[in-house]
């Protein structure tokens, strides 16, 4: 068998871009969605979806949208793939205005909306060579090459009606990846899933993304997962979005405190140490000091409490989770 790299590369990059220029640009995006005749005439009161949404995706980057059921995570993703035209703002991809190129942004894009649909009575194959005559017809070899990334070999052949949820979500990133998009845009790809699915989803993303250079947007209710994905999360909530963090961020905690956890002999003169010397809050519990770091570099710190004298048995920075992030953000 060929190497798939040969029949599906769509990118060099392996890593996020940091480039001046994003790959994926929102802009200014608001949709109100509104009934009857002021659907026509753009007026009066409705149920906004959107409210000035603005984001950027790096070339390679695995991005997340994450907020409570009615934020507005799922509208942007149809506002993204054309299936809804928002009131006011733009979106373009590699500078490819969707607006006005709508042919030429959507062929480098790939999308998973919801639950993917199939011919229940018809074979996994049969489905997505269907769905690849749909497009203009593929090579066999490529459709063999896809499935066999997305796991599905051994089963290709048998009904879809046969298939378990994480088959069939596996099936539904082989259609969307069939003609080699440059950004894949899955919305939640891992909703219902046992652990198992939830694992091979994953590992599917990260080689798209590792090894493929495909840039991925997605959205997603479990917490851990966009945490373990993602290089960057956007919050959303009521339609704005309240929040972009990187991993790095959402571990270190809102702004830039970071909450340090020292055990040691002597901790509450550690504690008047480090808060007459650097004016950092401290709390003591039994023999844990607790520091409120803002900024500081906290190797001085331990540096500090040893040439006092004081000895130090553990030093750790707690990290953040995304759902304590996450509370904070969208309450």
């Amino acid at each position: 068998m060929q190497d798939f790299s040969e029949s599906f590369s769509v990118a060099d990059a392996k890593n996020p871009s940091t480039d001046a220029n994003p790959y994926l640009c929102i802009r200014g995006v608001s949709k109100v969605f509104r009934k009857g005749i002021a659907r026509w005439t753009g007026k009066g009161n409705g149920i906004t979806a959107l409210d000035d949404v603005s984001l950027t995706v790096n070339r390679g980057e695995i991005f997340g949208l994450l907020g409570p059921n009615g934020a507005g995570k799922s509208t942007l993703i149809k506002v993204v793939t054309g299936i809804v035209v928002p009131d006011k703002g733009s979106v373009s991809l590699d500078g490819i205005d969707l607006k006005t190129d709508k042919v030429g942004f959507m062929s480098q894009v790939g999308a998973q909306i919801e639950t993917p649909v199939f011919f229940n009575k018809r074979s996994g194959w049969w489905n997505l060579c269907y769905l690849a005559d749909l497009q203009g017809g593929l090579p066999e070899q490529r459709l063999k090459d896809i499935v066999e990334l997305v796991g599905l070999t051994k089963r290709i052949n048998s009904r879809v009606g046969t298939y378990s949820m994480g088959m069939r979500q596996r099936l539904g990133l082989a259609q969307a990846i069939m003609h080699k998009p440059s950004l894949l845009i899955l919305d939640e790809p891992i909703n219902g899933l046992d652990p198992d699915g939830i694992a091979q989803i994953r590992d599917l993303i990260l080689r798209l993304r590792n090894e493929y250079g495909t840039t991925v947007l997605f959205s997603s209710h479990i917490l851990g997962e966009m945490q373990t994905l993602c290089d960057r999360v956007a919050f959303i909530a009521k339609g704005k979005v309240v929040a972009v963090k990187t991993r790095a961020e959402i571990e270190r905690g809102l702004g830039d405190v970071a909450v340090l956890s020292v055990i040691c002999d002597e901790p509450n003169r550690a504690a008047a140490l480090v808060t007459e010397k650097f004016g950092f809050r401290t709390k003591v519990q039994g023999t844990v000091l607790y520091v409120e770091v803002k900024g500081g570099n906290t190797a001085d710190i331990n540096k500090t409490l040893i040439e006092n004298g004081i000895s130090v048995v553990s030093f750790s920075v707690k990290t953040r989770t995304l759902e304590e992030m996450y509370k904070e953000l969208t309450k």
